[in-house]
């Protein structure tokens, strides 16, 4: 769909969920072969509704990564962990920093301009599913990724991005 609309990046935006309760934090993941255990955990989770494991998306991915945007979208998630985690540390006690991390996740092969998938929270942590409840938290979240858009943006060229108070959330 972003593809067929020329868009210019692509976010998908997902609540994580994970056994362990007390788990917390903003994590950010970018298209790219990885070893590292819990980002494979991850994409596991998120790729269970296609109808390939992620050890047959290997090869896929291999294909993809390396011809795709694989360096913008690095850097594109980086500007989003940057400003999720920067701008809802002051308010949300306890939050973790998880950074920004690299996985085969089907939601973002193919995708022609940089693309990220932004996990903002646990729903398995309680206190996280109290502040998605909230929506004055869910507009602090989508004001963090405009943030972190327009500091993106901002590294591209000089083009004039919308000012916070220009954007109707």
């Amino acid at each position: 769909m972003a593809n067929t609309s020329n868009a210019d990046l692509f976010i998908s935006v997902h609540a994580n969920s994970v056994k362990d309760r007390r788990v917390r934090g903003i994590e950010t993941y970018y298209l790219n072969l990885t070893t590292d255990s819990w980002a494979m955990t991850v994409a596991s989770r998120e790729n269970a509704a296609s109808v390939h494991s992620v050890h047959e998306l290997q090869d896929l991915v291999s294909k993809i990564a390396f011809k795709a945007r694989v360096d913008e979208s690095r850097e594109f998630a980086a500007k989003i962990q940057e400003a999720l985690y920067s701008g809802l540390a002051s308010d949300v006690k306890g939050l973790r920093n998880r950074g920004v991390r690299k996985a085969p996740l089907i939601v973002l092969v193919g995708a022609k301009m940089p693309s990220i998938l932004a996990e903002i929270g646990f729903l398995s942590n309680p206190t996280d599913e109290k502040l998605f409840k909230k929506r004055k938290f869910r507009k602090k979240v989508a004001q963090y990724i405009y943030n972190g858009i327009a500091a993106y943006a901002e590294t591209l060229n000089p083009i004039n991005v919308a000012q916070k108070n220009d954007v109707t959330p």
